[in-house]
């Protein structure tokens, strides 16, 4: 089933504020304790939606905290065929290198590099726009942007391809809406533009729109499952269902790490290529098994009263 333009106004709707005001207390004894109890509940930020800036390998509204640096490894091996080659683990299909780093509170500016299919060196800013809040003056969703620069670094055949610098950008435009329904349960929406100046074909097109849909259940305090799914608009000639990007995942936070295993039938880390139907067909076993590392460092501290 392809998505439709009015998905996006659903997700936008809110269903229902994450808060309800509590019954009136038969205590009326202290006044202040009522304007307390007030405050307590007024504007207050809904955290922890996500466990980590991805959902798996796309970008979820979580950011970075200000003056937090995010160190991430992640790799994809080869498809899971058998014992042969030991399902898929003989093969590094890709490995990405990434580094996330919060300005201030609500803008995050990230650096990464992927070894395949380009050699991509990719720079991001990541804006946190609106967030979700519960009490008093409730709001019932976070929204975040997300833009990105790809440069593919290969060699390119014929020669004179490699001396169009325009043409090895790739350009990344995403709006990330988020809501966290209950402690266990958060979705996330992620309308997804891709521009590439320069096409591996004449008939592929430079612009590609892709939706999407991603959540995490909670399994324990320290263990969600997450599934992902980028359907790319059929808008074009080259278009297969097949080859839209799902992923299966787990992410396990152990203090300052979140270790991610994951299933997909992607083979490229970063969104100029997983969201813009290149994938490998997942229900036809053509699925890769990967894995990301993230580690959280301090910049600097704040002195102590």
């Amino acid at each position: 089933m392809q998505l439709k333009a009015p998905i996006l106004i659903l997700f936008l709707v809110p269903f229902y504020l994450l808060s309800q005001t509590k019954p009136q207390e038969e205590n009326y004894d202290s006044l202040f304790d009522d304007l307390d109890n007030i405050t307590i509940r007024e504007n207050k930020e809904v955290i922890a939606t996500f466990k980590s800036t991805r959902l798996i390998l796309g970008q979820s509204t979580e950011r970075v905290k200000e003056n937090q640096l995010h160190f991430r490894i992640s790799h994809v091996f080869g498809k899971i065929k058998g014992i042969d080659n030991f399902f898929g683990l003989d093969n590094i299909n890709n490995m990405n290198i990434s580094f996330e780093y919060g300005l201030n509170d609500f803008i995050q500016l990230g650096l990464a590099r992927s070894n395949k299919p380009d050699k991509t060196y990719s720079s991001s800013v990541k804006l946190s726009l609106l967030r979700q809040k519960y009490g008093e003056q409730a709001f019932p969703f976070s929204l975040s942007y997300y833009g990105g620069l790809d440069i593919k670094s290969r060699k390119y055949f014929p020669e004179e391809r490699n001396q169009n610098f325009n043409g090895r950008l790739d350009y990344i435009n995403q709006l990330l809406i988020s809501r966290k329904f209950s402690e266990k349960l958060s979705l996330q929406l992620s309308p997804t533009w891709v521009h590439r100046n320069l096409t591996e074909t004449v008939k592929d097109p430079n612009s590609i729109i892709s939706i999407g849909i991603g959540g995490r259940y909670l399994i324990s305090g320290s263990t969600s499952i997450n599934i992902e799914y980028f359907d790319t608009l059929n808008t074009f000639d080259s278009y297969k269902l097949n080859k839209n990007t799902l992923s299966i995942g787990f992410d396990i936070e152990t203090g300052g790490h979140v270790f991610q295993l994951y299933f997909t039938n992607a083979f490229a880390l970063h969104p100029g290529k997983f969201a813009i139907n290149q994938s490998g067909d997942f229900f036809n076993r053509e699925i890769n098994f990967g894995f990301s590392l993230l580690r959280e460092f301090s910049i600097s501290k704040k002195n102590k009263q």
